[in-house]
């Protein structure tokens, strides 16, 4: 369904907006989902997919599921189909939530390094695999709670998709060993058996079943490619129009500016001083997909986003599947924090780590010695070690640090401190959790907190931009081919040289600096380079495929 995965929201909005616009185009008779390579997509983006396609689906419209096989993930989404089809060498297991996680102390300790941990609170676990052979039992406790919350959520989703009880569900997966025995090894039959899919049949077959249902073209259903859809219904904004602002923070935060994929603390705070600037928009909704990063530039932003707010622009939050620790930090002071149910959130709590390798470089026969004015003077060179006056420092800057995060969450959601700290301490929560105990207001999808934002400001009529920052040189250049023929020519020719696959995955870096508007152009370039199918007049059925730049 997306190529290589949405490990970044480089391509939800263009989904989103796609299906709709799907749902109430009389040309669009049906959907099919392939999720043969979806990868990396966290719960919380599940279930907002998963809520637009019920919301398809409320329409009439038949959705239609293939899979060679299914990952639980890719299940979740497939379960909100009418009709679900596995191939008959195919699997599907469902295995629950978790995983492990690697410990280096006895590693460490062999190679004579040292690393030092100063935090608050806790279940602020992120250093244990440093300083420890195992879990805590409180970073278990946290971990399996979080993780119970977040696997209760899927077996309702999927169960009630599937019109099966959660007990069904359990089962499936508990004895999961035993049914495939019982069935000879066959796991399509047994997925099939037990009610999770609706037919067992190869592609081909699964081709015809659907060109039966909404018609005929070239061997196969009549089809277009979702990006080839938004990029024909697609309605240039009018200028002057009122505006909901969209900024995306997404990735680990950090000081100064950052390339994709992070937050960079002076790139973010343009992008909220242009939406401040900006009298068209008339209030901004912050989309974090943070686990946190650095104190100092998540104040940086949070000041900034302050400044917004004084302006008199109100501000939403929108979290995505993660928005903790730093995630929070920038997340605590707005007027209002929409998450999805499995947001991953909380987390307030702060941690310090540095390694020192003297005693590294003791045995390898290196002394390290020196003179200095000061007890500190010397006392923060890594080779040298830390001495207890730094360990001082070090230790009371996060004290304060945390004092501040636990003051700034108090006034930001108006609780009394003491609460605040009862469910600090590095503690992560889900969004339906985080709901229960107050750090977010409502539980809903980006559209949602879009429209709540309007809300604020009394807008019945307006658009949504999404801000960007601007293009690098080479993003530009891109966009530039995508404007002439010799530069889709010039792109065809590096595919063809490099034989890359239809994906053209280096766009992967460039797609999320791009307007909607820029990225449409730039499909435009992709539709002369790459082959394409039939793509009749009357538009049929909307692919969401196995790959996001393709042709289908």
């Amino acid at each position: 369904m997306f190529g290589t995965g949405l490990p970044q929201n480089s391509l939800m909005p263009e989904l989103l907006e796609s299906l709709a616009v799907a749902e109430n185009d009389g040309r669009i008779g049906a959907l099919v989902i392939d999720v043969s390579e979806l990868l990396g997509v966290s719960p919380a983006q599940l279930e907002t997919l998963g809520d637009a396609l019920q919301r398809f689906a409320d329409t009439g419209k038949p959705i239609y599921a293939f899979g060679e096989y299914f990952t639980q993930t890719q299940y979740a989404l497939a379960s909100y189909a009418d009709n679900i089809t596995l191939h008959p060498m195919g699997n599907l297991m469902v295995t629950g939530f978790g995983g492990n996680q690697l410990y280096f102390r006895d590693l460490l300790e062999r190679l004579n390094v040292q690393v030092h941990v100063f935090r608050v609170g806790e279940f602020k676990s992120a250093a244990e695999p440093f300083s420890r052979m195992d879990m805590s039992e409180e970073a278990r406790a946290d971990n399996q709670n979080l993780l119970n919350a977040l696997w209760s959520r899927y077996l309702t989703r999927v169960a009630g998709n599937r019109e099966m009880s959660t007990a069904q569900l359990q089962s499936y997966a508990d004895n999961y060993p035993a049914l495939l025995e019982a069935a000879n090894g066959n796991m399509a039959r047994v997925a099939f058996e037990q009610g999770l899919v609706d037919n067992i049949a190869d592609a081909n077959s699964f081709r015809r079943q659907v060109a039966a249902e909404v018609g005929v073209s070239n061997g196969s259903f009549s089809q277009i490619h979702y990006l080839d859809y938004l990029n024909a219904t697609f309605t240039p904004q009018v200028p002057g129009t009122d505006q909901v602002g969209v900024i995306v923070a997404e990735g680990t935060i950090m000081p100064g500016e950052q390339p994709l994929g992070m937050i960079g603390a002076d790139s973010l705070t343009a992008l909220i001083q242009q939406a401040q600037q900006d009298a068209s928009i008339r209030a901004v909704v912050l989309r974090v997909d943070s686990p946190g990063g650095s104190a100092l530039a998540s104040e940086q932003i949070r000041g900034a986003l302050d400044q917004l707010q004084l302006s008199g622009k109100p501000l939403v939050v929108s979290m995505g599947g993660q928005a903790a620790s730093g995630g929070y930090w920038i997340s605590a002071s707005a007027d209002q924090i929409w998450a999805s149910p499995s947001t991953v959130t909380g987390s307030i709590g702060v941690i310090g780590m540095i390694p020192t390798f003297e005693r590294a470089l003791s045995e390898l026969g290196v002394g390290v010695d020196g003179v200095g004015t000061t007890e500190l003077t010397r006392a923060g060179d890594p080779l040298s070690g830390l001495n207890e006056p730094m360990r001082r420092v070090f230790q009371s800057s996060i004290d304060d640090t945390y004092a501040r995060f636990i003051n700034l969450v108090a006034e930001g959601r108006d609780l009394p401190r003491e609460d605040v700290e009862n469910i600090a301490g590095g503690r992560v929560w889900s969004g339906e959790q985080a709901l229960e105990i107050g750090l977010v207001d409502q539980l809903g999808d980006l559209d949602q907190a879009i429209a709540a934002a309007a809300e604020l400001v009394e807008l019945e009529d307006y658009e949504r931009v999404y801000l960007s920052r601007p293009l690098t040189f080479g993003e530009q250049l891109l966009l530039q081919l995508a404007d002439s023929m010799g530069g889709a020519q010039i792109l065809s020719n590096m595919m063809a040289a490099q034989n890359m696959p239809a994906s053209f995955s280096g766009l992967a870096a460039v797609l999320p600096a791009l307007s909607a508007e820029q990225r449409l152009r730039l499909q435009s370039l992709l539709n002369l380079v790459l082959p394409a199918n039939h793509r009749p007049d009357q538009l049929r059925t909307l692919m969401l495929c196995d790959d996001c730049l393709a042709i289908k």
